[in-house]
């Protein structure tokens, strides 16, 4: 698989599948995620994605656009799920809500190794209410 490859599986079997497996095999054990979730290694990546798997059901991940140039890759993802857990303090409301994640990716030697992610908090938390 080639980086962006890579980057688009992380998505699809990470959130949608919960492959944690595949994100301990192509998620580096030092890796850095530089967004407020701020995993410091593949096995906290998957605690993540867990979390999430946990504040929204029927998640579905959309990978909207992919962009790699060198060892980098630029993506912008939507999220669509129901709220039926915990999310930033905020009971569950039972709301299906969508929002649009941009995240980007360092890949070397075929395993991301950093992360830079922006989620639109406000406007989840304007979604949820």
């Amino acid at each position: 698989m080639d980086n962006k490859e890579i980057v688009v599986q992380f998505f699809v079997e990470g959130y949608t599948n919960k492959n944690y497996e595949y994100i301990m095999q192509y998620v580096s054990e030092d890796y850095y995620d530089h967004s407020p979730a701020g995993a410091r290694s593949n096995k906290a990546a998957v605690e993540i994605l867990k979390i999430v798997a946990n504040q929204f059901s029927d998640l579905k991940i959309t990978v909207l656009d992919a962009f790699s140039q060198g060892n980098m890759v630029a993506t912008r993802v939507l999220y669509d799920g129901v709220h039926t857990g915990e999310c930033m303090g905020i009971a569950p409301t039972g709301k299906r809500i969508s929002f649009e994640a941009l995240e980007n990716f360092k890949v070397e030697d075929g395993k991301i190794v950093e992360s830079w992610g922006y989620w639109p908090d406000k406007e989840i938390e304007e979604k949820l209410r």
